[in-house]
């Protein structure tokens, strides 16, 4: 049985754009087979809703940015092309993309400041935003009739977007249902959905891969603020009677939030799957129920929907997706020859330090978090091709040190210069990390919901924009890490060691020149400890600067060229490893009098 479901699956796999043309003339041809107007009202209404669903999983799906205030932006589009109609006459198919620039201004407005707030924080800005416009509707009645609402005179034709058949209605929103579908399915395979995911999954690892996590956002949230407004227009035109409590009503952002969630988050065609089930579920709900045992068809609906998360927390279209999955065949990985890191220039870099030279200069660098130096006058240099050291007892400030090298965050004084130019000035990661520099996390911060693959392909857009190019060099990546075997593995299935490695070959793919390791050893038993080792030494060897937190003495003995001890966020000896972890000052801060019996120093 499951041979042949796994040969089904594969069938279909084959024949996918077959399908996807089938089920567009399928399409095409639903909207003329109903002749009652019930039905073909009901169709209407599956596809608008799978519009606005489909728009609004480009930011809330792909993402991760929850916005509860989308109604705002289909209320501007409706009023924008009803007031432009009965007032100057002007069609609503150009008051429509007339209420998709206001809405999409209106959008970058709000946006820049509200998205600088996470999680819960960002969905209660957008959903205050909604509010506040709803009441701006409501009161300004000179411009909006107010709860009067506006009322659209029928005289039907091409030019006033009215129609008497609703046939015409069904397609137009098709229409707009396949470009919204196109764009999200393309965005989905691009750097740019990459770019979505990644933030999605943890905006500061997206960040350290030069994502402009700030910038993507914005895209995202404009794109589907169009798609938005211009379904505002198709409803404004489709009723023919518009007012505040309808078109910025906040259960019509909660909607398009719950088709998303239901159908499938994050997916292509999950929204149109939640609608496809939700719509019809609520009309009929409210026919059958609502006028016999008014507000019961709410609670009907409420249960289904509980029901619904506990047993589907994928969506449905998710769900599906992992069954189908369950009788995949991975890909086949194609043959690629890892680079033999003794034999010179490093093909995924193409690049050659010259050792010796220097590449990082820090100077009196100082950090303070309220009444607590971290960092206080530090100052170190690294070399090019150098192994560095930086050691110290926990809360000595070593990862701030990090954080502030890298970007995460800022100085108080001092400056950094970096391959002879100072980027003391820079104040985002995704800007260190285009400056070629690289890091890993003490806390393994994989993007779960990727694949291994995917997690890597991220790291490598940073130097390429083509996903196919992006995608060999993850491979040849993920050969030299020995993760290969791992390429179609969700991330958040990988035991620790493996994400330790994944996270070390995300940040090699960037081409970094400067590579921080956060403690990447942590946690490891011996055998894993060498492989890492094993790793490391590879990627010094063509040619990468490498400057490594480490408490695994071992390793830090064996790896580093010269070591910087800190303690207090203050430099306390820097030389080279045999030199240091003899001083007394490092004994009695950070080694202890036991080191030298178990080391067994020579």
């Amino acid at each position: 049985m499951k041979a042949y479901l796994t040969t089904l699956v594969e069938s279909a796999k084959r024949f996918r754009k077959p399908l996807i043309a089938l089920a567009v003339v399928l399409a095409l041809v639903i909207p003329l087979l109903p002749r009652n107007p019930f039905y073909q009202d009901l169709i209407i209404m599956i596809f608008f809703w799978a519009t606005l669903a489909t728009a609004w999983n480009l930011l809330g799906g792909f993402a991760g940015q929850i916005s509860l205030g989308h109604a705002a932006f289909f209320g501007i589009g409706a009023y924008t092309s009803t007031i432009l109609f009965l007032t100057f006459n002007l069609s609503p198919w150009i008051g429509m993309f007339a209420g998709a620039g206001l809405s999409m201004l209106v959008a970058f407005v709000v946006g820049f400041p509200t998205f600088r707030l996470t999680s819960h924080f960002f969905a209660l800005a957008t959903l205050a935003f909604g509010e506040v416009l709803r009441l701006l509707a409501s009161y300004w009645r000179e411009l909006t009739n107010g709860g009067v609402g506006l009322l659209i005179p029928h005289t039907p034709g091409f030019r006033n977007f009215i129609f008497d058949n609703k046939a015409a209605y069904a397609y137009v929103i098709l229409v707009m249902l396949l470009a919204v579908l196109c764009v999200t399915y393309i965005f989905k395979k691009s750097r740019f959905g990459y770019s979505l995911f990644a933030l999605r999954e943890d905006q500061g690892a997206a960040e350290s891969l030069g994502v402009n996590t700030h910038r993507a956002k914005m895209y995202a949230l404009l794109i589907s603020v169009f798609f938005t407004s211009i379904a505002g227009t198709f409803y404004a035109q489709y009723v023919a009677f518009i007012e505040p409590d309808i078109v910025f009503a906040s259960h019509v952002s909660i909607q398009l939030a719950l088709l998303s969630i239901i159908g499938g988050i994050g997916t292509v065609f999950g929204p149109l799957v939640g609608s496809l089930f939700l719509t019809p579920l609520d009309i009929f709900l409210r026919g059958w129920l609502g006028g016999v045992f008014s507000g019961l068809n709410f609670i009907v609906y409420g249960v289904i929907l509980i029901l619904a998360v506990m047993y589907f927390p994928l969506g449905i279209a998710g769900w599906i997706r992992k069954k189908i999955a369950g009788f995949e065949k991975a890909p086949a990985l194609p043959k690629v020859t890892p680079a033999d890191p003794a034999a010179g220039p490093d093909a995924l870099t193409a690049r050659r330090a010259v050792m010796g030279a220097p590449l990082m200069t820090v100077d009196s660098l100082s950090k303070r978090f309220g009444g607590l130096e971290a960092v206080k006058d530090l100052s170190f240099m690294v070399r090019e091709g150098e192994i560095l050291g930086l050691i110290g007892p926990n809360g000595a400030g070593k990862t701030t040190v990090f954080n502030l090298i890298s970007g995460f965050i800022p100085a108080d004084q001092g400056t950094i210069v970096f391959n002879g130019k100072d980027i003391s000035s820079l104040k985002t990661p995704h800007c260190f990390c285009r400056e070629c520099i690289g890091r890993t996390f003490q806390l393994v911060k994989p993007f779960g919901h990727m694949t291994v693959l995917e997690n890597v392909m991220v790291g490598a857009f940073a130097c390429t924009g083509h996903t196919e190019e992006a995608r060999k060099e993850s491979l040849a990546i993920l050969q030299r890490i020995h993760l290969s075997h791992h390429a179609y593995t969700l991330a958040s299935s990988l035991t620790i060691a493996d994400r330790k490695r994944l996270e070390l070959g995300r940040a090699l793919a960037t081409q970094p020149k400067l590579l921080l390791l956060d403690e990447v050893m942590a946690g490891l038993n011996p055998k894993e400890t060498e492989d890492i080792i094993g790793i490391i030494r590879s990627i010094s060897r063509d040619g990468v600067t490498i400057i490594m937190i480490e408490h695994v003495m071992k390793a830090v003995m064996s790896l580093s060229d010269r070591i910087v001890v800190i303690n207090n966020g203050i430099k306390l000896v820097e030389g080279l490893p045999n030199d240091v972890v003899k001083d007394q000052r490092v004994i009695d801060a950070y080694l202890g009098g036991a080191y030298h019996a178990t080391a067994g120093l020579k």
